[in-house]
């Protein structure tokens, strides 16, 4: 009874288990992961005609934003409850589009989607705590609208710094006045190097290293009073990250792991047990690496947008996270389309039908898992150029090593297409017979009439003059008598008596019967019989065969009573022409 219980308890677990799993999914992709700065297509566009407009434009956004955050920061704290009040929301909202506004000056083409929405918050708060400590040149030294009116100026670099600002030539931002990318990858070595300086814009606090300590977005909920309340060892920076950060961080991967062996756990029983089949265990095959990509992907979403990790180890966070979800989705795609595959059911599986069927099945998960590995490597970086190419140098390659192996599949296309055979017709090709017992993607196999098994390569099959002896629409009767009589008129006679014989059969077509003299010129000529057997059934065949062959001797032997032979042995028992087909092609029945 527990037994049971237990089975019905897993039935039921594998799909809540998978439907927790896409929920999960789900929320974190499109629910967990608002964008950092808000949707940038609303905001207005920053003033970025001139080096000098950029700079102003982006250090007054950045400055009144922080300004905003800090404000809202301690509102928030004062305030009871565990939310936050809708003045705190509002200034919050405020900032974020600030932000946006001042990130919208940064070159930011060779950062990877997966790093964007936090690269582009983290940059421009590490661009302002920069600028803030640096002596900038007074603004008429800057080149602004004027100096841009006499001609473009293809960049501007702050005097005694690495920090330039280039005049975009082609995209989106063409004609425009950006910090540059390469700017963009500097800032976090440059403001390891200038924290330490004082802040000569006047602000008192370094408002990175408060964004980089505390968690959540932008503003540290409510339950950051406890981290504030920890011995200042916790607050110690290891990487750039916080003590208590990298506590989370690996909290976060044990309590992902044992979910995930949790998960596995269930999934290995599932398909380990032979009472789940069909559906539940096509479902078990996919839930370790469903739940990894999934365990994966919260761990890159709550380690960027709860702990908050920051710079270089965020980035590896989330490639290594991303990286290692698109391939565990890959390895369910893959599994799903060979296991729905194997649980294809055909009226005859050998069929070259639920090949061809399978074949696409696995066909399409392939294509669905290249077209996820392309789109994972984009997202993450890597450069789809070199990728293609190497695709395409290395798809060519397994072309002309495959060659025989393509033939081969072409070659069972082409038998699906003109269908000169089927699973179970019998058939002759070149000198041998056989009946067919799989029509798969490589080869075809052909169970002979001797009952070993034929297997031709389909390239070969499908050139070869192939009968198909089960489409006749009669089946042939072929036989030889030796004939008692030696006089013509005898002769004459006894024929007429065979061919009246064979008629006498309900099943043999009239006008098909010929009985035709062989070896006259022996003493004792033979007689050839030839009919059509109205079937196309070979069981219906051989009994109908069987039938006649009986009248015939009996009849026969009749005569033989009447008019006996001085020499028994001039009787001929019934023998099968060589090419035809008798008790010789029974054995393929």
């Amino acid at each position: 009874m527990n037994i049971s219980r237990g089975r019905h308890g897993q039935e039921a677990a594998i799909p809540l288990v998978c439907a927790l799993l896409v929920i999960t999914f789900v929320a974190l992709q499109f629910l967990a992961t608002p964008a950092a700065l808000g949707s940038l297509s609303l905001l207005a566009p920053p003033e970025t005609s001139s080096p000098r407009d950029t700079l102003e434009d982006f250090r007054n956004n950045a400055r009144r934003a922080t300004s905003l955050l800090m404000d809202a920061y301690r509102e928030n704290a004062a305030e009871p409850g565990l939310f936050w009040s809708r003045s705190v929301k509002d200034k919050v909202k405020e900032a974020e589009a600030l932000l946006g506004r001042a990130s919208r000056a940064l070159d930011l083409r060779n950062v990877p989607p997966v790093e964007l929405d936090h690269r582009r918050l983290e940059a421009t708060l590490l661009l302002k705590e920069v600028l803030d400590r640096l002596p900038l040149p007074d603004t008429a030294a800057i080149p602004g609208s004027e100096a841009i009116a006499k001609g473009p100026i293809p960049s501007w670099r702050i005097p005694g710094t690495e920090i330039r600002i280039v005049r975009m030539t082609e995209g989106p931002h063409a004609g425009e006045y950006l910090f540059s990318s390469e700017t963009v990858d500097q800032l976090d070595d440059v403001y390891r190097v200038i924290r330490d300086q004082p802040d000569i814009s006047g602000a008192t606090s370094d408002f990175y290293d408060f964004f980089s300590q505390s968690p959540g977005q932008l503003l540290p909920p409510k339950w950051f009073t406890l981290i504030e309340k920890l011995p200042p060892t916790f607050r110690h920076e290891i990487a750039g990250q916080a003590i208590w950060q990298w506590i989370g961080l690996c909290l976060l991967i044990g309590l992902s792991a044992w979910a995930v062996l949790m998960v596995r756990r269930l999934a290995r029983r599932a398909t380990s047990s032979h009472d789940h089949a069909g559906f539940m265990s096509l479902l078990a095959t996919v839930l370790t690496p469903g739940a990894i990509a999934v365990a994966s992907i919260a761990i890159v979403t709550l380690a960027d947008y709860e702990i908050n990790l920051t710079g270089r180890v965020n980035d590896i966070v989330g490639q290594i996270g991303q990286g290692i979800a698109y391939a565990a989705v890959v390895v369910a795609v893959m599994k799903f389309s060979n296991g729905l595959a194997n649980h294809l059911t055909f009226s005859r599986s050998e069929s070259i039908d639920a090949h061809l069927a399978r074949a696409a099945v696995r066909i399409g998960g392939i294509v669905v898992s290249i077209v996820l590995l392309i789109y994972g490597a984009s997202y993450l970086g890597i450069p789809l150029a070199g990728l293609l190419a190497g695709l395409g140098v290395g798809g060519l390659a397994v072309a002309l090593a495959a060659k025989p192996t393509l033939e081969n599949f072409i070659g069972g296309l082409i038998l699906y297409a003109d269908r000169p055979v089927r699973v179970g017709d019998l058939c002759r090709f070149g000198s041998l017979e056989g009946r067919v017992q799989e029509i798969g993607i490589r080869s075809t196999r052909i169970r002979g009439l001797d009952r070993s098994l034929i297997t031709i390569p389909n390239a070969t099959f499908v050139n070869m003059n192939i009968i198909n002896l089960t489409n006749r629409d009669r089946m042939p009767y072929v036989r030889t008598v030796g004939l008692q009589a030696t006089g013509s008129a005898a002769i004459r006679q006894e024929v007429e008596v065979i061919a009246a014989t064979v008629a006498e059969h309900p099943r043999i077509e009239p006008t098909s019967i010929q009985v035709r003299l062989r070896e006259v010129h022996e003493e004792k000529p033979k007689a050839e019989i030839q009919a059509l057997i109205m079937t196309s059934r070979w069981d219906d065949f051989l009994k109908i065969q069987q039938d006649l062959d009986l009248m015939l001797r009996d009849r026969l032997m009749a005569m033989k009573e009447i008019e006996p032979a001085a020499d028994d042995s001039n009787v001929y028992p019934l023998k099968e022409l060589g090419e035809a087909e008798g008790p010789k092609a029974s054995t393929a029945s």
